[in-house]
């Protein structure tokens, strides 16, 4: 638990984030929970909506004061499945925000959605609400793929989709792709990438494929009824894309991640840039004045917990954040391993003179023997004053960002 965050606060938050912020609104409701996906997402539980949305209010309401000062340049409605939101509840969760937070003009909104549900008619609300950007979860425009990733959706569902949401005024879309599925040759995901190009998406994601523990998917493949994923073919689909998306005008700017000029996610750069975010719903993650903290995962829990704590604030004028499960004040060495981790996810890599600004220590200083060895194995290069992972590098940037983390305490 935290204490309720006051207009006191607002001072240290502000020096945290530079006067910035960006908020992460978490939907956690699905109509059916895809196999291979292990974030806090749930089916059939459609009987907590009515309370859940006043709870995601009341908590927006709990960590406004804290905020006092500094300008919301990103709003990211995550999931589960934010389209499944009806249009008065995401009225009001979008009235609070503009209410409790200061909101740039120009701030970025965004709204995970499924082709399955999108409506012409709900794509024409959320864009009236003032949603501006929209990230589809497609994964693939097989049909035999989509099967095995236990998706509700077909091809053609996400033609019609996608050009309702054209039609609905959306000129900022990402579209979320997976390649490296299990037993998928090149040519079905070169395939799945052509026919996505005839859409022309502002951004994309693509992700390989991951058989995350405790998922239906990774169950499959440890009992045998399917292979583990190719990690040779998902390699030579990776740089096969890099090429394509690049002939087709794409920049890729970050590891998974490709968008035209000017349409960078504003609110994933926040993450890559170890900015300050504040998560709200069940599940949501955030760091914020020096601290990383999450909120309990079940819907139920965090809704009992968000409207206690609400109550007692009422009543008291303080009080605890009894929604927050757990969290830590990261050391010095943490928070620089976790900026050179994530900045190295950026093809622009690390600017040295701007760590060392932030730091008060070298990219050197902190990390020189591991840097060495990472530039002499080539998985790292160095120039015009930025590290960077170099082209193989970026297929191989997990043995970076291990050696980068702090040696566990003893």
């Amino acid at each position: 638990m935290m204490q309720i965050p006051t207009a006191t606060d607002s001072q240290s938050a502000a020096e945290t984030s530079k006067r910035s912020l960006a908020l992460y609104l978490h939907i956690p409701f699905c109509s059916s929970k895809c196999g291979y996906c292990d974030f806090n997402s749930y089916e059939n539980l459609d009987h907590l909506v009515p309370d859940y949305t006043p709870a995601l209010i009341h908590e927006i309401e709990l960590w406004a004061p804290a905020a006092n000062n500094l300008e919301v340049h990103s709003v990211f409605f995550g999931g589960g499945t934010p389209s499944l939101t009806s249009l008065d509840d995401l009225a009001g969760i979008i009235g609070a925000v503009r209410e409790r937070f200061v909101v740039a003009a120009d701030a970025e909104w965004s709204l995970e959605a499924n082709p399955t549900e999108l409506s012409a008619e709900h794509l024409t609300g959320i864009r009236g609400l003032g949603i501006n950007r929209l990230s589809m979860g497609v994964q693939s425009m097989q049909p035999g793929e989509l099967e095995l990733l236990e998706r509700q959706h077909t091809p053609e569902r996400v033609v019609e989709a996608v050009a309702s949401a054209r039609s609905a005024g959306f000129d900022n879309l990402n579209l979320d792709l997976i390649f490296g599925l299990i037993e998928q040759p090149m040519e079905r995901w070169q395939q799945t990438l052509e026919r996505i190009l005839e859409f022309e998406p502002e951004h994309l994601s693509c992700y390989a494929l991951s058989v995350e523990p405790g998922t239906a998917l990774y169950y499959r493949v440890q009992k045998g009824l399917l292979p583990e994923p190719d990690p040779d073919v998902a390699a030579d689909q990776y740089e096969w894309t890099r090429e394509r998306l690049r002939t087709a005008g794409y920049r890729h700017y970050e590891i998974s991640n490709w968008a035209k000029p000017g349409r960078r996610c504003m609110h994933n750069m926040v993450y890559w840039q170890a900015e300050s975010y504040l998560g709200m719903g069940a599940g949501a993650h955030s760091f914020f004045a020096g601290r990383r903290f999450a909120n309990v995962d079940a819907p139920n829990r965090y809704i009992e917990a968000v409207n206690a704590s609400y109550e007692e604030r009422q009543a008291t004028g303080s009080g605890t954040l009894q929604q927050i499960a757990g969290g830590e004040t990261p050391d010095a060495e943490t928070l620089r391993a976790d900026a050179a981790i994530l900045g190295l996810r950026l093809l622009d890599g690390i600017d040295e003179a701007a760590f060392t600004v932030k730091f008060g220590v070298t990219l050197d200083e902190a990390f020189g023997a591991v840097l060495q060895r990472h530039l002499g194995l080539g998985l790292l290069e160095r120039d015009d004053g930025r590290m960077r992972l170099s082209e193989r590098g970026l297929l191989l940037s997990n043995e970076v960002f291990i050696d980068l983390l702090p040696e566990p305490a003893r």
